[in-house]
């Protein structure tokens, strides 16, 4: 049978972040190998769900961030930085030095602010050495270990190479609305999205007939899901009820005072 439900984004988030904690590579590596989870609202979902800690203060653990009309960070005194996780213990380590020490198997998380539809991840890049991810990449691949990379649907672009194409332009543009950024495309990671979810979660098949919404559902994705019979049927609706009742997530940037890079935000309008 077919039944159709909608998730706001902080919905999907919480979703996505469940699922990645349960896939089995997640499961291994956290059993008997190494993870780090990187910066993101969606990769606290992710802590949340295989630490089973409670974050309050979701702004220490986002770096990058779109809000308040424009693509910016958030305040760096408060930044706390990725998890790095040792047999499934959190360790007290520098990021870059616990990744050095990973190998084949140890899984890196970090979602993106694009993905296409060829399997490639779209990452802004507003830190001139290219960030969590920039500075990431070349030891992932040349180690083969696996990234993954939950990311919602409402992310999903028609080309990410596009994309890094027209920003190489954009980083040497003199005006912007918001943090000046690179683009970063990556191939080959694991994306995990609100259909990826829901088979892991529930194995129930599904895919997205739309998507928007108003009145906090900006964002939404809809999805029609195949389920195998009513208590199946019920049990992925009930996932997908408490989901929603996940308060949108309120995550504040910098103010424009902090701002080292002064973007057309500050410049006051035309009369």
């Amino acid at each position: 049978m077919i039944t159709t439900l909608a998730l706001h984004p902080a919905a999907a988030k919480t979703i996505i972040g469940q699922a990645v904690a349960a896939l089995p590579e997640v499961q291994q590596a956290f059993s008997n190998g190494k993870i780090i989870i990187g910066a993101g609202t969606t990769n606290v979902m992710v802590a949340k769900a295989l630490l089973g800690v409670e974050v309050k203060d979701l702004e220490a653990y986002a770096a990058g961030i779109i809000t308040q009309r424009v693509a910016c960070i958030t305040t760096r005194s408060s930044r706390v930085g990725p998890w790095c996780l040792d047999k499934g213990v959190p360790v007290q380590a520098d990021w870059l030095d616990f990744l050095d020490s990973m190998q084949a198997g140890d899984v890196f998380i970090k979602g993106a602010n694009a993905y296409d539809q060829a399997g490639l991840i779209g990452i802004m890049l507003g830190n001139d050495r290219g960030g969590t991810a920039g500075q990431a990449v070349g030891t992932i691949k040349a180690r083969g270990i696996t990234w993954i990379a939950p990311i919602g649907l409402e992310k999903l672009i028609p080309c990410c190479i596009t994309a890094e194409r027209w920003m190489q332009g954009a980083v040497r543009s003199r005006l912007h609305l918001g943090l000046k950024c690179g683009y970063l495309t990556v191939a080959n990671t694991m994306i995990v999205n609100e259909i990826e979810s829901i088979k892991i979660l529930s194995g129930a098949q599904a895919v997205q007939v739309a998507a928007g919404g108003v009145g906090g559902m900006e964002g939404a994705s809809v999805l029609a899901v195949e389920c195998n019979d009513e208590a199946h049927c019920r049990q992925v609706l009930q996932m997908a009820k408490k989901a929603n009742q996940v308060s949108p997530l309120k995550i504040r940037r910098q103010t424009c005072a902090e701002c080292e890079q002064p973007c057309f935000m500050q410049e006051k309008p035309a009369p």
